[in-house]
């Protein structure tokens, strides 16, 4: 067994996201990189039973997020699960898995090789039971509240209606996180689920960039370097990047983001202002300021 970490809910490595959540882990045991808690990441989950449809969109999101440079948190379970952790390690990206029990029952036991797979390429495994601990079903629907927990958003694949999927997504809107829902097909039963999610408000999304409206933060790709932490903007024009970085995850008046430009000239920052609302980069709330979308 490799070196086990364990973070106490008082640490200062324990996440912050999951101390606000109802029922907070007491502890949380660790197996590869623990940095990974501290930065935002996204959640994919669907059904054990995932169909061709379910693997092809799985994967295509997957891939996308690893290209954003977002984690994906997933529960280690066959099916979905499995295939976007595989994904994610196949683009070199990072990943967190949560167990339903603890790391001396990995479980399912197929799934031995994937574990060590994470834990090799710098990603990360937790739990909130000690090695010993077996696994329980309702481990399991305990587990989803970590995984909803971690992320900043969840983002169903496939789910059969009433399913341990739909009450990941119950635990998600319980803790104030964006659910998103890819449409499920209507000549099968795993398609019932998340359909019936989406009737009930969750986000219909068919590609990244849907995903990626929800989140202004993941606009940002965050790199350290020896001096200084450096933004790296993705799909913005080279003229908009200062606003952009002014205005992450902040409101400004016109006045206010005048004064943090480098030029402090206000007719041309009303006209870029304009321009980016038009494009859809910005929005304005009147009597507030500008925000990023």
């Amino acid at each position: 067994m490799r070196e086990i970490q364990e973070l106490s809910i008082n640490d200062e490595k324990f996440p912050e996201k999951l101390r606000k959540i109802k029922n907070p882990p007491a502890k949380l045991y660790a197996i590869g990189n623990i940095d990974l808690l501290a930065k935002p990441s996204l959640a994919i989950v669907g059904t054990r039973h995932i169909t061709k449809y379910g693997t092809k969109n799985c994967e295509y999101f997957a891939q996308k997020m690893v290209e954003k440079d977002i984690p994906v948190v997933s529960g280690m379970a066959i099916g979905t699960d499995s295939v976007a952790h595989r994904t994610v390690l196949k683009y070199g990206g990072e990943t967190i898995a949560v167990l339903g029990g603890g790391f001396e029952h990995i479980f399912p036991k197929e799934n031995l090789g994937l574990f060590e797979n994470i834990i090799q390429s710098n990603s990360l495994v937790i739990t909130e039971y000690p090695p010993s601990v077996g696994t329980k079903s309702e481990r399991f629907l305990e587990r989803n509240r970590i995984v909803s927990g971690l992320s900043e958003g969840v983002l169903i694949i496939e789910a059969a209606y009433r399913s341990g999927t739909s009450v990941t997504a119950k635990l998600a809107y319980q803790q104030g996180k964006v659910v998103m829902a890819l449409p499920g097909r209507l000549d099968n039963s795993y398609g019932v689920g998340v359909n019936k999610l989406i009737q009930e408000g969750a986000k219909l999304v068919t590609n990244i960039e849907d995903v990626l409206s929800y989140f202004p933060q993941f606009m940002y790709q965050l790199g350290k370097t020896r001096k200084e932490e450096q933004i790296i903007l993705w799909d913005v024009k080279e003229e908009y990047q200062e606003i952009v970085k002014i205005l992450h995850n902040q409101t400004l008046s016109v006045e206010e983001i005048v004064q943090n430009t480098r030029e402090k000239n206000l007719r041309q920052t009303l006209h870029l202002l304009a321009d980016m609302e038009l494009e859809g980069i910005i929005t304005q709330e009147i009597g507030v300021g500008y925000k990023c979308v």
